[in-house]
């Protein structure tokens, strides 16, 4: 039976980000993603230029047909517009609360071009109603630091806030390091089992575009074929690594990742250590 995920997030014209990533990738995969769209973006390569949040009834009907039609076996959280959407979301977790299905939670609340794009009542009911039902929380470092309140400076802030934020509920925490000033690449994961930082090397490449959407879905898709939080990151990141490598010049900003190319473990981190 083919693995399935719903992806509740923004649309991206572009189809960089958003719901088209979370599409394009879990085909890449071998499985299948449903949507629910919270907001539609006007959006090119160069940023973020205005966005059509979705009535609330909408994005409720859209989750609720989707789960008891489609089964999916993991959640996928990305972009949550404003606070009315994160409390409906909220709500739908609280429903299926002891079930199967699992959540990974991506909370996009920054875009690298326009800066933040929902405000701080919606970050606070993000943490306040959504983090406690996360089994994977997969923030970046602006969003990371939004979340936990700490200032990330270096390797050692990235393990300090991905530990931080564990404390709030999530059960695994990866923390991607793409924008920490280096000549190479960090993430820190955190779980039960302790937390580890990945290196990798950094590409220079303007075919970035939407490459934590990718890597958060790639996450949600191997945890709905089996895998756990940690094999799923990092298949995922092969993946993320490899679609970068591989990418294509679309538009005259930061263009989207090579979801065409196929997935594998062959990309290996330069070191990996714990904490």
């Amino acid at each position: 039976m083919v693995a399935k995920i719903l992806c509740i997030g923004q649309s991206d014209s572009c189809a960089g980000t958003g719901i088209q990533a979370d599409v394009k990738t879990a085909q890449a995969f071998g499985g299948y993603a449903a949507t629910a769209v919270t907001a539609v973006s006007v959006q090119d390569t160069k940023g973020v230029h205005d966005i059509h949040i979705i009535p609330t009834d909408i994005v409720r009907g859209q989750i609720e047909k989707v789960l008891a039609d489609i089964k999916p076996q993991v959640i996928k959280a990305g972009m949550l517009s404003n606070t009315a959407i994160i409390d409906i979301v909220g709500d739908i977790l609280d429903e299926i609360q002891g079930s199967d299905i699992q959540v990974v939670i991506d909370p996009v609340m920054t875009s690298r071009a326009s800066g933040s794009i929902i405000d701080k009542e919606a970050r606070d009911a993000l943490k306040r109603r959504l983090l406690i039902r996360g089994h994977v929380l997969t923030p970046n470092i602006t969003e990371a630091q939004d979340l936990s309140g700490l200032t990330i400076k270096d390797v050692d802030g990235m393990v300090h806030a991905a530990e931080t934020l564990r404390t709030l509920g999530a059960q695994t925490v990866i923390l991607k390091g793409g924008s920490i000033a280096d000549t190479d690449i960090y993430d820190v994961l955190a779980d039960d089992d302790g937390t580890k930082v990945y290196q990798y090397k950094k590409m220079e490449s303007r075919a970035t575009h939407g490459a934590g959407t990718t890597l958060s879905a790639g996450i949600a898709m191997g945890m709905a074929q089996g895998l756990g939080p940690r094999e799923a990151f990092s298949q995922a990141r092969a993946f993320v690594h490899k679609a970068i490598e591989h990418g294509e010049l679309i538009g005259e900003g930061f263009g989207p990742l090579n979801h065409r190319v196929e997935p594998d473990n062959s990309i290996q981190p330069l070191s990996e250590s714990a904490a």
